[in-house]
């Protein structure tokens, strides 16, 4: 090797000198502001054998397949993808059916006993709270049809309904249903049943609707006012990272992202106040059926200290305010949209399991 001359060695620190002041420089015109930390989230190791299916997912699979027995073999066919088709599994979207590419079959192509079968399996999936919502929905998206939006088709005939491999008590399969503001992907490993990652909101969110008072978010917002009514000057100030309305940030197209936890930690609540937190995070987690909702709210619970929630926008005011609670295996994300005029009537919701969307964390994703 050659050795340095003097000269050489001052001329080599001085060289490192500059990289350093230019990396620092880097970092801090880069700076992450508590928002999105874009890091892979890496897939837990899958168990070598599925677990057993219990009585729900028994139901369950037996609802599914009710339904699919009510299609022609064609039409069986063209709702069937394999459980690999990470294309079909990702093209869920808040977008109307005319602006995001989606497969499936239409629910206004159904028939009354396809729709029943249908109301049925959703049922099993879902809690009574979530098929309510699910319908809320859809009327939702009938009220936009009737008041007209320009050339953008909307209402209830346009959501779709898929499968991704065969319903099943002993594999892995997922069911797919959406449209606009709406995508519900319920995977299904034998005991264990996820929505994550699913899309609620909506558009509009209140309003009426054949004589009815329509709120989809009236129990959520009412959760989340008492646990905001709760807090104290101390803790106000924690919770509200900025004044500035965030946008959605792990929503369609968003897959293998995470979010840097920020605002109010569990660990600093009372625990009157870690009551009415987990009240908000059961809200969102209770649309799916009692008997799989309850060992992830056990699960939320126990990680309950190192859970943050954050509100980007007027705490005041938290119908058009963004927040968000982010713990070790949950994301909630609240997000109001200006288009449309309103933004407290244009909801972006989404709940997301790290380490779990699509029951990763119980199978592998092919």
């Amino acid at each position: 090797m050659k050795p340095q001359l003097p000269g050489e060695e001052k001329e080599m620190k001085r060289a490192w000198t500059r990289v350093g002041a230019l990396f620092l420089v880097l970092l801090l015109a880069c700076p992450l502001a508590g928002r999105t930390a874009t890091v892979a989230v890496p897939e837990p190791r899958p168990p070598e054998e599925i677990a057993p299916a219990d009585e729900r997912t028994m139901t369950i699979v037996a609802a599914a397949r009710a339904f699919l027995a009510t299609l022609d073999d064609r039409t069986r066919g063209s709702i069937l993808f394999e459980y690999g088709d990470r294309a079909q599994r990702q093209s869920w979207s808040n977008l109307p059916l005319n602006l995001a590419s989606r497969k499936g079959l239409l629910w206004g192509d159904m028939d009354r006993t396809q729709r029943e079968a249908f109301r049925g399996l959703l049922g099993k999936v879902l809690s009574p709270r979530g098929v309510k919502m699910v319908e809320q929905q859809l009327v939702a998206d009938e009220y936009l049809a009737r008041n007209g939006r320009g050339r953008t088709r909307f209402g209830e005939d346009l959501y779709l309904v898929a499968f991704l491999g065969e319903p099943s008590e002993t594999s892995s399969w997922m069911l797919q249903f959406g449209g606009h503001h709406l995508a519900i992907n319920a995977t299904v490993v034998g005991p264990h049943v996820t929505l994550a990652p699913s899309l609620t909101g909506g558009q509009p969110v209140r309003f009426e609707w054949e004589g009815n008072r329509i709120s989809i978010l009236a129990d959520e917002l009412t959760a989340l006012s008492r646990l905001v009514d709760s807090l104290g000057e101390d803790q106000r100030k924690a919770v509200q990272v900025s004044t500035r309305r965030s946008g959605l940030v792990l929503g369609p197209g968003r897959e293998g992202l995470t979010i840097r936890p920020s605002g109010l930690a569990g660990a600093d609540l009372t625990a009157e106040q870690k009551v009415l937190l987990m009240d908000v995070v059961e809200t969102r987690i209770g649309i799916l059926n009692q008997d799989d909702a309850e060992p992830r709210l056990a699960r939320i619970r126990a990680d309950l200290e190192r859970t943050h929630f954050a509100v980007f926008g007027d705490i005041d005011n938290l119908r058009g305010a963004y927040w968000r609670i982010v713990g070790p295996t949950l994301v909630l994300e609240y997000s109001p949209e200006n288009l449309g005029g309103d933004p407290t009537q244009h909801i972006h919701s989404m709940m997301r399991e790290p380490g779990n969307d699509y029951g990763a964390g119980w199978a592998p994703l092919e």
